[in-house]
């Protein structure tokens, strides 16, 4: 049987994840406004990226041992189903006034939950829709979509719908995961290679098998150990980002979603730059250009006085978030196996992702016990620390080369 056209597949996973994103855009704004419209206690609001991290620690490496198994387009519309239904239960507890912070904090885990499984499956699903050579592109275009459209559109509408009742936006994300699904269906069938049934062991084993693969790659694995540090950053600040722009900045709930709105297109100006800054400074000083930058402007974010200080900052993070991600993604894909990088990309995000339960609790007692500023100080550390670590970073450009040749 003839592969589908590649330009087609790749069209429809573009669809499904820009709604996805859109998705959780919404729910970026939302969820932080409704637990921020009960309580200002700062390590409460962090409980909110607790529930949102804490799935990738308990399902993060199943998940990837699964889409190595399934048919990956399937895991895809049949999750974003699933999250269609827990959106549309949220909405309806927000309409009857029994959301209360436990409920949106379960709806939450289970939203993230899903997620674990289609941020497995989309990334192992690209390489089989487009040419080798086309991937870093693809990526880009990818990243681009998810963040305009979850850290632009997303958060500026969730901000405005919040405004005229607080169940929109939700309403809104339940629409977003419906077109999400749909797309996904679309998706021509691919051969993803799963194990034969000989070869199949228990999910605990062939997760295993991924995380063994990424710790003896030494390139693979330092790019893993920057992801920490970097996540970890992403975490504190998140934690406390609702509270530092409701009470430093003194800016209404709109506010909140325009100023994410301003990070993503940040982050689309750092789409139209990542292929231009790669083929001039290569791939080792890209990931270090990054990280400095974040160093620099989350450290600018926390002593910023005004809101469009503020926003210069977040336009800036957007930048060098979307040159980190857009380089760490095609990275894993060039060097990692195809049978192998559904495994390779949730241990990734385990350990990405994974860490934010812990980073939003520091946070969240950083600014409990002092103030969001010293929180927000100590993301920008963080992503100081991943600076050092990165100056010791192999060849990824050689290795990548390696790679191809084999």
């Amino acid at each position: 049987m003839n592969a589908p056209p590649p330009r087609r597949g790749y069209g429809w996973l573009l669809g499904s994840t820009v709604g996805a994103a859109m998705g959780d855009g919404l729910s970026m704004t939302a969820l932080p406004l409704l637990i921020a419209s009960q309580t200002r206690d700062p390590l409460v609001v962090s409980l909110l990226q607790v529930a949102s991290g804490l799935p990738w620690l308990l399902f993060g490496l199943a998940a990837g041992a699964l889409v190595d198994r399934w048919d990956r387009r399937t895991v895809m519309w049949r999750t974003d189903l699933a999250r269609v239904g827990v959106a549309l239960a949220l909405g309806l507890l927000v309409v009857l006034d029994r959301a209360s912070v436990a409920l949106i904090l379960v709806a939450a885990f289970l939203l993230a939950s899903g997620a674990t499984l289609i941020r497995s499956a989309a990334p192992a699903l690209l390489p089989t829709l487009v040419n080798r050579e086309d991937l870093a592109a693809a990526n880009g275009r990818l990243q681009a979509g998810a963040m305009l459209s979850g850290s632009f559109a997303g958060p500026s509408l969730g901000g405005a719908l919040y405004a005229t009742s607080a169940a929109s936006p939700v309403i809104a994300q339940t629409l977003s995961l419906i077109l999400s699904a749909l797309c996904a269906a679309r998706i021509p069938k691919t051969t993803t290679a799963p194990s034969p049934p000989r070869d199949r062991r228990s999910i605990r084993q062939e997760a295993a098998d991924g995380v063994r693969w990424l710790a003896s790659h030494r390139a693979l694995r330092s790019i893993a150990t920057g992801t920490v540090l970097l996540s970890a950053a992403t975490g504190v600040l998140l934690a406390v980002l609702v509270i530092h722009t409701l009470d430093f900045l003194r800016l209404p709930p709109t506010g909140y979603g325009i100023l994410i709105s301003v990070y993503a297109i940040g982050s689309g100006a750092g789409s139209l730059l990542t292929s231009r800054l790669h083929r001039s400074l290569g791939t080792n000083r890209c990931l270090l250009a990054s990280a400095l930058l974040g160093t620099v402007t989350i450290g600018a974010l926390a002593l910023a006085p005004t809101p469009i200080l503020a926003g210069c900052a977040l336009f800036g993070l957007g930048v060098a978030t979307m040159l980190w991600n857009t380089l760490a993604v095609t990275i894993r894909q060039e060097l990692t196996p195809r049978h192998l990088l559904g495994r390779v990309t949730s241990a990734f995000n385990v350990v990405g992702i994974g860490v934010s339960p812990i980073a939003a609790l520091l946070g969240g007692l950083i600014a409990s016990l002092a103030n969001t500023s010293l929180a927000i100080g100590v993301a920008s550390l963080l992503c100081a620390i991943a600076c050092v670590f990165l100056w010791r970073l192999p060849e990824i450009d050689q290795a990548i080369a390696a790679a191809r040749k084999d």
